[in-house]
């Protein structure tokens, strides 16, 4: 159901000028409504008269000059204005009539109830966009939840047969399925099953309900994949209550997953973007440390060593990014060929061994041969490079790095240790958080991006492996991997 923008009132028929006045202000400025103010039933009836169909929501008091027992509420839902009544009493037998009126709900008058009327707009405005499948076999129940949930302004289908809702949840958006238990063809729990083989649960949420007495069936519901369960007979305020919760994690699920993607989005025309600059500089640099241009002093070339080691950091930035994007829209994909993991691991020790030397660290290694199988020689190679830059630059000079290779039931399992500080205590859970670093720095300044290890992580499990860390605090870390040796993931 999509919104009418043409009701875009919010009509307030009550007798305090303070409240009125807290209201309109609130709703202007926080929901962006137009409002108009009564403050007698002859008022708002006459501008009902003139301009109902403008009217999105009633908020009707029940205490006027010319409406003391709240009867203006029957005229307002006479006329299939949505109303909701704003009180300070509501007893037992003022809610019963007050329900049986078909008003959208009620709010007591106490000192958050300015707020929770905001509160309750805003859930209305989103309600226009959710709909409810109800698969109930009772034709007067199914009409009962079909009113209730559709006066929430919720976009409500209701269904008396479990196999036509199961066809309709093929080819609709729904964000909430009401399912009894007791139904044509399938039970309520059978359903529930059925329905998570197409949608998990943060994509749709399933209450279930029923009449019935059984003691295990709430559990049977939850087990079966159910987000809640309501026992028949339940109060109005309860199903609204359960309704809106499941409504509402859905919503944020979605909106916190379209965030997600539009970050990602702009993460990775970004980084794209800035990948021909960078590289731009980078070339320049070379060129002018060369000597292409013309001799340079000492302080020239000093300067341009910094440009080159930042540009550097900014490309390494850059490429973990575009890795993160990739990883965090599921698309990472693995190129697997047979090789030789103890090749792999050769040429990235004598890629990083320039790092070495420059810091005077010793990389020495203990691997034993698996022979070739299949794994990703790109992405492993970048799971080494990693680990390896990060050995390098918590070492101090003149420090070791250690490399180890063995089998172990099937599995390649790696260890990178250093020589450095190791991992303080209580700071271990960080390492494999994006963005996340712990409070050792690195031996001679080194940049780093707090994304390489969560890329390395990733880059492991999908092969189907593991990633851990062995450290104790201030005689270095080791950090190891394992992986199945050429079995698909």
């Amino acid at each position: 159901m999509k919104e009418d923008d043409s009701r875009s009132t919010i009509l307030i028929v009550e007798g305090s000028r303070y409240i009125c006045a807290e209201l309109e202000r609130r709703i202007s400025q926080e929901l962006g409504f137009d409002t108009h103010i009564c403050q007698t039933q002859a008022a708002a009836l006459e501008y009902l008269d003139a301009r109902a169909d403008t009217v999105f929501l009633a908020i009707l008091g029940l205490t006027l000059p010319d409406s003391s027992e709240g009867e203006i509420v029957d005229l307002f839902c006479g006329r299939n204005i949505p109303t909701l009544v704003f009180t300070a009493n509501m007893d037992s037998l003022i809610r019963e009539e007050m329900l049986c009126k078909s008003i959208l709900d009620y709010v007591i008058k106490d000192p958050n109830a300015v707020s929770n009327i905001i509160e309750y707009i805003r859930l209305l405005r989103t309600n226009q966009q959710v709909r409810i499948l109800v698969v109930e076999d009772s034709k007067s129940f199914r009409k009962f939840l079909h009113d209730i949930l559709s006066r929430q302004m919720y976009d409500v289908v209701a269904v008396e047969d479990a196999e036509i809702g199961m066809e309709l949840l093929k080819d609709n958006d729904f964000t909430l399925a009401v399912v009894d238990y007791e139904l044509p063809g399938m039970n309520g729990v059978e359903f529930t099953r059925q329905a998570r083989m197409q949608y998990r649960k943060d994509e749709l949420a399933i209450l279930g309900i029923s009449n019935s007495d059984e003691p295990m069936l709430t559990v049977r519901y939850l087990k079966g994949g159910a987000n809640d369960f309501l026992a028949k007979p339940f109060e109005v305020e309860e199903l609204l209550g359960r309704a809106r919760q499941s409504v509402e994690n859905i919503v944020t699920m979605r909106n916190y997953k379209n965030a997600i993607a539009v970050k990602n989005r702009f993460l990775g025309m970004a980084s794209h973007d800035l990948r021909s600059p960078i590289n731009g500089i980078k070339g320049f640099t070379e060129l002018l440390l060369e000597g292409v241009f013309g001799e340079m002093s000492e302080e020239q070339r000093e300067a341009l060593e910094n440009i080159r080691s930042a540009n550097e950091h900014m490309l390494a930035l850059v490429v973990d990014l575009l890795d993160l994007v990739v990883i965090e829209a599921g698309e990472l994909q693995l190129h697997k060929t047979r090789a030789s993991l103890i090749d792999s691991i050769a040429l990235r020790i004598r890629i990083h061994s320039v790092s070495a030397r420059k810091k005077h660290i010793s990389i020495s290694t203990e691997c034993d041969d698996p022979g070739e199988f299949e794994f990703d020689t790109s992405r492993i190679g970048q799971v080494m490079d990693n680990l390896l830059s990060n050995a390098l630059k918590f070492t101090p000079d003149g420090g070791s790095v250690f490399v180890t290779l063995c089998q172990r039931n099937g599995m390649a399992e790696v260890c990178v240790r250093d020589s450095g500080q190791g991992i303080p205590p209580g700071e271990e859970d960080l390492l494999f958080q994006s963005f996340q670093k712990t409070s050792v720095r690195p031996t001679a300044g080194e940049q780093s991006t707090g994304l390489g290890l969560p890329i390395v992580k990733t880059i492991v499990e999908k092969h189907g492996g593991t990633v851990w860390v062995e450290s104790e605090y201030g005689q270095g870390a080791a950090f190891c991997f394992s992986f199945p040796m050429g079995l698909e993931s």
